[in-house]
C-alpha cells in the first residue's frame, strides 16, 4: 500500500513518501529531520517489549484482560506493547495518514519473523470510534487521544509536532476537540466489559473531570483506569 501513497501531500506543508525502509511522513522545508514512520523494530519499542512488561505502568493498568480495544491508536505503540504481553488488540485510527502509517509499519512487522507472532495479535481498522459500530463487547477499552494540548506537546519531539499538525488541519472542518474528546470516556465505557484505560500526561486532570477507580502514575504519563460497573 505504502509504494501507492507515494508523493501523497498531506496538507500543512507535509508530504507521504515511500522509500525502503518503508512510508514515511516527510517535511520537504526540513529535509534534515528524519521521517516520521512506525517502526516495531525500533530500539525504544524493542528495549521496552523485552523489558518485564508487566511491571510496565500500561501493562499493570490493562491487568488480565485478554481482548483490548485501542479506540484511539495512533502508531500503534501501546497496542504493540500489549500484544506483546500476549494481549489480542484490535486497533482503530481514524486519520487516514496515521492509518496509513500504520498499516505500512504493520505490513513490515509481520514479514520479520521475530516480529510475526506479535503482530498476528493485532488488527487494524480506519475507523472513527466516535462513529464506531460493533456488534460485542472488548475485556478493556485503552484511550490515549495523543494531543491534549497541542502548545505544550509538540515542543519537545518532531515527531509530535508532524503529526499535530495533521490533526489540527483535520479538526478545524469537524469542530472543537474538547467536544469530541467529551464523547471518548462514555463510549469507551459502554463498550467495555471489564474496564476502561486511559492515558494521561501525569500532571493533567482527568478527562471529563470524572474521578478513576485508581491510577499508576510515571514521570511524564499516568494511565487512569475505570472499572465497568454491572448489575446482579
Amino acid at each position: 500500500m505504502g509504494q501507492f501513497l507515494h508523493g501523497r501531500r498531506c496538507g500543512n506543508g507535509l508530504l507521504l513518501r515511500f522509500d525502503a525502509a518503508g512510508l514515511g511522513l516527510v517535511d520537504p522545508g526540513e529535509p534534515k529531520t528524519a521521517p516520521v514512520r512506525v517502526d516495531f523494530s525500533a530500539g525504544a519499542i524493542q528495549r521496552r517489549s523485552r523489558d518485564s512488561l508487566r511491571g510496565q505502568n500500561l501493562l499493570r493498568a490493562i491487568g488480565n484482560c485478554e481482548a483490548v480495544l485501542d479506540a484511539t491508536a495512533g502508531l500503534g505503540r501501546d497496542a504493540f506493547l500489549m500484544a506483546s504481553a500476549g494481549k489480542r488488540v484490535r486497533m482503530l485510527e481514524c486519520h487516514p495518514v496515521v492509518h496509513a502509517l500504520l498499516a505500512d509499519g504493520l505490513r513490515r512487522a509481520g514479514e520479520d519473523p521475530d516480529l510475526a507472532p506479535t503482530i498476528a495479535g493485532m488488527t487494524l481498522e480506519q475507523a472513527d470510534f466516535l462513529g464506531w459500530k460493533a456488534n460485542g463487547r472488548f475485556d478493556a477499552v485503552y484511550l490515549d487521544p495523543m494531543f491534549p494540548k497541542p502548545e505544550k506537546r509538540a515542543r519537545g519531539k518532531k515527531e509530535m509536532a508532524f503529526l499535530q499538525r495533521l490533526v489540527n488541519q483535520a479538526e478545524s472542518s469537524r469542530g472543537s476537540r474538547d467536544s469530541a474528546a467529551s464523547e471518548l470516556l462514555p463510549r469507551a465505557l459502554g463498550f467495555a466489559r471489564g474496564r476502561v484505560v486511559v492515558k494521561r500526561p501525569s500532571r493533567e486532570g482527568w478527562m471529563n473531570d470524572c474521578k478513576p477507580d485508581f491510577s499508576y502514575r510515571g514521570r511524564l504519563s499516568r494511565f487512569d483506569v475505570y472499572l465497568v460497573r454491572t448489575e446482579d
